[in-house]
């Protein structure tokens, strides 16, 4: 009875490292990307240094070169979620304008970035 009990513990243990504890990290990493801080930065980042206002509008509404960044059926980040649209812009989406770190921006700057563009697509911030 006591080995299983000790067995019943390390299973828990291991379900609570495997599940638990990589999506209380995702989420801490999508509350950490919606403070204003992040946010005004990446905004900042967004229409300066970033040159993303070039392809994807001042308002975010796309163009002929880029997508919206607003609320839609994400293509290239799939599902909109925070670490999707900080890999397209840490890395870039091939055969297309988006290059990895627009405008030679950092990959503090491109965190912003993403926290500006998750919150604009999630209606948490305006353009």
């Amino acid at each position: 009875m006591r080995a299983r009990r000790r067995l019943l513990c390390v299973l828990c243990c291991a379900v609570t490292t495997i599940v638990l504890i990589p999506a209380l990290a995702a989420a801490q990493t999508v509350a950490d990307s919606a403070s204003p801080a992040a946010i005004g930065g990446g905004r900042e980042i967004f229409h300066g240094a970033g040159s993303c206002q070039v392809c994807h509008g001042p308002n975010l509404e796309g163009g002929p070169m880029a997508p919206t960044l607003k609320t839609h059926p994400w293509k290239d980040a799939k599902g909109g979620g925070y670490d999707a649209i900080l890999n397209v812009v840490m890395k870039g989406v091939p055969g297309t304008a988006m290059v990895s770190h627009p405008g030679g921006i950092s990959d503090e700057d491109a965190r912003r970035v993403a926290a500006y563009v998750w919150a604009v697509g999630h209606g948490k911030a305006t353009p």
